[in-house]
């Protein structure tokens, strides 16, 4: 089935393609019926050959079936594989001086037309052809259709010189030994390159340049049909109309230049008014386009400033929640601490402590308290709870909660643990929050000369033993535990540990060590225990003093990366009733 002709380019093709076919189909007619007149335009005209006719009959037919698929496809390859061969064998008796005797089979003894026969095939006909199947092929092929139309451009070139020197009056190659071509050959030709320039489309040159919305096309559009046909009948009028008539030749000469110069005045007037009405609604949308980008611009500054004093105002409420948040949690950190015995003057403690506390945000996550537990014994509690900000913050407020809650089993570090995670596992699954802390309690009492302490993944604290001066972790094989918040039925061990006058316990938090220099190398926590073991003769305040500067001197910047908290517990000396008990014993 012939498919539909959807695209004017396709009906255009189509048409002149059928034209084509049918002056082919005429010549062939005229041949066999003996009118030649059917084959020529005039008698004195040498007419179309029946093999030209038959390649046109057969070329037209391959042009309108070329979209076709199946054995339409097919017929269109034979046709224009049988013109094409034609075509060739015609070139080859030429140059070559041979005859195939494929004409003959048509037209066995034509008349003469001068020195050349009738009813054969010209050269420059056999050539058109020969390119009007390349074209064709190029057509079908999606590949190469780029060259389809500048091959039929040719084609449609040549027909249209044999067409001027028609109308001129010296048909070309008249006289010779050279078959010419005919008139009706080259109308026919016209339209196969026609056929041919439309089938591959306005994608392709020439009709590009020609179909496209810009100023460049439409200039062609206009300009280039009248310039052709203007030059056409320019040179039809100097030779044929002056030679056939008795007018004054500057005359029509004249008239034809005036008629020239009113149809070129129509056509600029005409593309002005395309041309300038394109440029004119382009500058009303441009500045149509420019003000409502400035109304925008407007709207979008006045917006955004809008928006910027909203969030400078949230900014600024949120520092001063976060700075009240920060006042709360420094003021909710002990001051004032427990003495040993608790009716002693601070001065008289035989237990005096010492604090950093360096959070890096607005508010931290670490967290400690200092708690008297008995007469003659003392608490710490320290927390580093995961992450920073906000979240940890209140976290560690629920840790504060939790550790007033459960004071009363401050005696037993372990149990004290244990509460406090079975709490806080309570309270981070009902808000559905991965949360957890790393803690460290540690009891002092002096009258057993005794520390007990459990541990819930947190650095061990460092021992100073002054009298020995030496510096030990405070831990005890398998008694640390996972840290609060993980899992709900985790226990925690108390362990033990001696203690005598002069000793020191330093407990932190993992932002003391866990930071790195330029070179991105970690101060460790056997680092950190060196640094404390080379200070152990020093002063609690020269002891801490000389750690944090070590550790500032390592990073070289005076500011942790992490919050910070070191709580250090001294043993002065044994309050008056230990040591008489010591002295009877």
């Amino acid at each position: 089935m012939i498919p539909p002709l959807n695209s004017p380019t396709d009906r255009i093709s189509a048409g002149c393609a059928l034209v084509a076919t049918i002056i082919g189909a005429v010549t062939i007619v005229g041949w066999f019926t003996g009118i030649e007149a059917l084959a020529s335009v005039r008698a004195h005209y040498i007419p179309m050959a029946p093999s030209t006719g038959l390649a046109f009959a057969l070329l037209g037919f391959a042009i309108i079936v070329r979209s076709s698929g199946g054995l339409w496809r097919f017929a269109c390859l034979l046709c224009a594989g049988i013109v094409a061969l034609v075509a060739t064998a015609k070139l080859i008796e030429f140059f070559a001086g041979v005859s195939f005797g494929l004409e003959e089979l048509l037209v066995a003894d034509p008349a003469m037309f001068g020195a050349v026969r009738k009813g054969r095939m010209a050269p420059m006909t056999a050539l058109s052809f020969l390119l009007a199947t390349i074209s064709l092929f190029c057509v079908m092929r999606p590949k190469w259709r780029r060259w389809a139309g500048g091959v039929a451009t040719l084609v449609a070139a040549i027909s249209v010189v044999v067409i001027l020197g028609y109308l001129h009056g010296t048909p070309l190659l008249y006289g010779g030994n050279i078959i010419p071509v005919a008139l009706p050959t080259a109308v026919a030709f016209l339209l196969i390159g026609s056929s041919l320039i439309s089938a591959a489309g306005v994608e392709c040159w020439p009709l590009l340049p020609l179909t496209n919305s810009s100023a460049r096309s439409v200039l062609l559009r206009w300009f280039l049909p009248v310039v052709v046909a203007g030059t056409i009948l320019n040179g039809y009028l100097r030779t044929r109309l002056l030679d056939e008539s008795h007018l004054n030749p500057a005359l029509i000469s004249a008239l034809s230049t005036l008629g020239f110069m009113i149809v070129i005045s129509a056509i600029i007037s005409q593309v002005a008014r395309i041309v300038g009405g394109r440029i004119d609604r382009a500058e009303a949308e441009r500045n149509l386009a420019q003000a409502e980008l400035k109304a925008l611009n407007a709207d979008l500054e006045r917006r955004i400033l809008e928006r910027t004093r909203e969030l400078q105002a949230k900014n600024e409420q949120m520092q001063e929640e976060l700075t009240m948040a920060r006042e709360l949690q420094l003021a909710l950190l002990p001051t004032h601490f427990p003495t040993v015995p608790k009716s002693a003057f601070d001065q008289d403690s035989a237990i005096r402590f010492f604090t950093f506390y360096y959070p890096t945000g607005s508010v931290s996550g670490d967290f400690f308290d200092v708690f008297s537990v008995s007469e003659m014994s003392v608490g710490v509690f320290i927390c580093d709870v995961m992450g920073h900000g906000v979240r940890s913050a209140l976290v560690t407020s629920m840790m504060r909660a939790l550790l007033e809650q459960h004071r009363g089993k401050a005696s037993d570090p372990g149990e004290l643990l244990t509460r406090i995670n079975r709490g806080l596992v309570s309270i981070l699954k009902s808000t559905e929050t991965t949360m957890f802390a790393t803690s460290f309690v540690l009891i002092a009492d002096l009258e057993r000369s005794e520390l007990t302490f459990a541990n819930a993944g947190h650095p061990s604290p460092l021992h100073i033993r002054k009298s020995e001066c030496r510096t030990v972790p405070l831990a005890v094989k398998g008694t640390s535990g996972p840290a609060l918040g993980m899992f709900d039925g985790a226990t925690y061990r108390t362990a033990r540990s001696e203690m005598s006058v002069g000793d020191m316990i330093m407990l932190f938090t993992d932002g003391l060590f866990e930071v790195e220099n330029a070179e991105a190398e970690l101060f460790s926590q056997e680092q950190l225990l060196n640094t404390v073991q080379e200070r152990c003769t020093l002063p609690p305040e020269k002891l801490f003093a000389g750690v944090l500067a070590e550790i500032r001197r390592f990073t070289g910047r005076y500011e942790f990366e992490d919050d910070v908290c070191l709580v250090g517990i001294e043993v002065a000396r044994l309050p008056e009733a230990v040591s008489a008990r010591a002295l009877v014993s």
